[in-house]
């Protein structure tokens, strides 16, 4: 799956295969580089407080400046002075006119004006500058999905994208068609799915010790001594968070490359003794995923060596995670409906708008329609319908017979 956690300022994207986040030791924080191990999240400009603007060759942009907070959207009515994203999905009618359930009311007027400022300066309709700015707002995501997929040798097609954040599902439809992605999922209470995470996460802590060798000159005593070395490291710190003996685990990978190249691909390296055959195996793994990253790898050729570069243990302390409760069945999507309002999606339609504490699983909402809740919002645009699963996500899928309404 990928993630898209869209918040007030940006949008995070990250991938999961197998079960397991994409890590990398090539991250940043800031403008400094960081070789600590990190979950490989790519981010953008594109969150609902990014400013839109006009470039010097008048043309549309859209972040990665933003009101941010305070004075935040035009909408927020607290002294914002530019058109945000927010302010071109509350016009389109894509999110109410209030937040939060309605504590915080949203002034239209105030976001119109000054989106009709930037129509007038591109020369665009009202609606087509408000379009436009979801529109390089999604493109600027979609080429984010892209850097963590076809990058990486993925096929962005087999995905289904995870969406959460206040605003990180008011652009789902629109990046199943730009990326061709399978579906969507939106989890139960997308505002504070990041925070569950959080308090959710196993604990865990990385080692790590340069190992420099060929690998037809690797030798297993030597490999298995600096493993017992990092893993004890990471035994006592387990042992001082408080886990017992029974519970701790321990995960192995190493760093590996071709020799003469400046950058190492991880791969996982099995438990147990190590012998020469767990080597082997490690080194072969080490083509596999050469070839899924590279499109190449060079497994048969003698004039090309593997070369190990880093030895890696985690230890990990298991959190006990709530259990996820099913939802009861529903009893059909109108008994959720709260009413309608006039949405654009290339044209002003009627668009029914519902209440997702009220559905049940089951429940089908066929576009165009808006589903409300405290934390978030979810446009379903036409030509697509959603399906309330068992455990109460939104599951968007695309209509065969849909051509992709902005």
């Amino acid at each position: 799956m990928l993630t898209c956690d869209g918040g007030g300022t940006s949008t995070d994207v990250t991938v999961v295969v197998r079960g397991e986040p994409a890590l990398t030791t090539e991250g940043r924080v800031g403008n400094y580089p960081s070789k600590i191990p990190m979950i490989d999240v790519v981010t953008v400009g594109a969150g609902g407080g990014s400013i839109a603007w006009m470039t010097p060759e008048r043309t549309l942009r859209v972040g990665p400046q933003s009101a941010g907070a305070d004075p935040g959207p035009l909408c927020y009515g607290k002294g914002g002075s530019e058109p945000t994203i927010t302010d071109a999905h509350v016009l389109l009618g894509r999110i109410p006119p209030h937040l939060l359930g309605g504590e915080i009311p949203l002034d239209t007027e105030l976001a119109r004006k000054g989106l009709e400022e930037l129509a007038t300066q591109l020369s665009l309709g009202f609606e087509e500058c408000a379009v436009g700015v979801l529109e390089v707002s999604a493109w600027n995501q979609a080429n984010a999905l892209r850097q963590i997929t076809v990058k990486r040798g993925l096929d962005v097609r087999d995905f289904t994208l995870v969406t959460f954040g206040g605003s990180g599902s008011l652009l789902a439809c629109r990046l199943v068609d730009i990326l061709g992605l399978k579906d969507v999922l939106v989890p139960l209470n997308p505002g504070n799915v990041s925070a569950f995470g959080l308090l959710t996460v196993d604990v865990r802590n990385d080692y790590v010790q340069t190992h420099v060798s060929r690998h037809d000159r690797l030798k297993a005593e030597d490999l298995q001594s600096q493993f017992d070395a990092l893993a004890g490291e990471a035994e006592i710190a387990l042992a001082e968070e408080g886990f017992d003996e029974t519970q701790r685990k321990y995960s192995r990978t190493a760093d590996l490359r071709y020799l003469g190249q400046a950058f190492e691909v991880r791969v996982p390296v099995a438990e147990g003794t190590v012998t020469a055959q767990i080597m082997d195996d490690a080194a072969e793994a080490f083509h596999q995923a050469h070839r899924e990253l590279y499109g190449y790898d060079f497994r048969g050729d003698p004039s090309q060596h593997v070369e190990w570069v880093n030895l890696r243990v985690s230890g990990i302390g298991p959190i006990k995670r709530p259990t996820l409760k099913e939802i009861p069945a529903g009893t059909g999507a109108d008994t959720a409906r709260t009413g309608s309002r006039q949405s654009y999606f290339d044209s002003w339609v009627e668009t029914a708008t519902y209440d997702r504490t009220l559905l049940g699983a089951g429940d089908v909402i066929e576009g165009p329609a808006v589903i409300e809740e405290f934390s978030s919002t979810v446009p379903i645009h036409p030509g697509f319908s959603a399906r309330i699963d068992t455990f109460g996500n939104i599951r968007i899928s695309k209509s065969s017979d849909s051509n992709g309404v902005k």
